[in-house]
């Protein structure tokens, strides 16, 4: 019984031994895809589909890159477009306020003048007032009375402009 142990094993011990010299798996046709491959072989393959998916992929990225922008592109020119006529609304806005304001300046200008004019008449008839009260007992009567005509016209006159 020995003897078949030992015998057991070394025929397993030879047949292990020259396994990778054994003629039935086969190293060339359809059934050599079973063989094994070599680390380099793997490496090689590796490189050569990371080349060619590199190489695709650089034909078709700019493709890829303007198929997906081409909405943000369209988006910035209508963007650009509002935006320039913003601008435009923006710079006639500005053209009539400066207009206002000088429209403005000048209606001030003619205002202080009126003002001025209004003030200088309202010290004359001061003036006129004040010789009148002290010379009231010298006057003719009829000079009153055109005097207080005269101003009540003046008076009527004002406010039948500002009704109207």
């Amino acid at each position: 019984m020995n003897k078949v142990v030992t015998i057991s094993i070394l025929l397993s011990a030879l047949f292990l031994g020259s396994c990778s010299t054994m003629s039935f798996i086969p190293t060339e046709g359809g059934a050599s895809k079973f063989n094994l491959a070599t680390v380099e072989y793997v490496q090689a393959q590796n490189q050569a589909q990371q080349d060619a998916l590199m190489a695709d992929l650089a034909e078709n990225l700019s493709v890829m890159l303007d198929s997906a922008l081409m909405e943000d592109r369209a988006a910035l020119l209508a963007m650009t477009a509002e935006l320039d006529s913003l601008n435009g609304i923006i710079l006639e806005f500005a053209s009539k306020v400066d207009s206002s304001g000088l429209h403005m300046e000048k209606s001030l200008m003619t205002m202080q003048k009126e003002l001025t004019t209004v003030k200088t008449n309202a010290s004359s008839t001061r003036m006129v007032i004040r010789r009148i009260n002290d010379n009231v007992d010298n006057l003719p009567v009829k000079a009153l009375e055109t005097f207080n005509e005269a101003i009540n016209e003046y008076l009527n006159k004002d406010e039948a402009e500002a009704t109207e």
